[in-house]
């Protein structure tokens, strides 16, 4: 087997091209924010698990935050 280095430019290739050879190597690809991409049983466990932590103004204000997000 043989390896080779070569410099590439992103700004070669388009959106579509990169995206397709990002699946081909077995990523998701998306343009949602990752927020859109969670679904009501994701929210929910992020909420279980931070719940189950020592309360603390950290865990307060991080679950704040992930209850907002939730309903954006």
């Amino acid at each position: 087997m043989a390896y080779v280095t070569v410099d590439v430019e992103l700004n070669e290739f388009d959106d579509e091209e990169i995206v397709a050879e990002l699946e081909h190597r077995g990523y998701y690809v998306s343009k949602d924010t990752p927020s859109e991409g969670f679904d009501r049983e994701d929210w929910q466990f992020l909420l279980d698990l931070l719940d189950k932590q020592p309360e603390t103004w950290y865990t307060r204000s991080l679950r704040e935050k992930l209850s907002e997000a939730r309903f954006q």
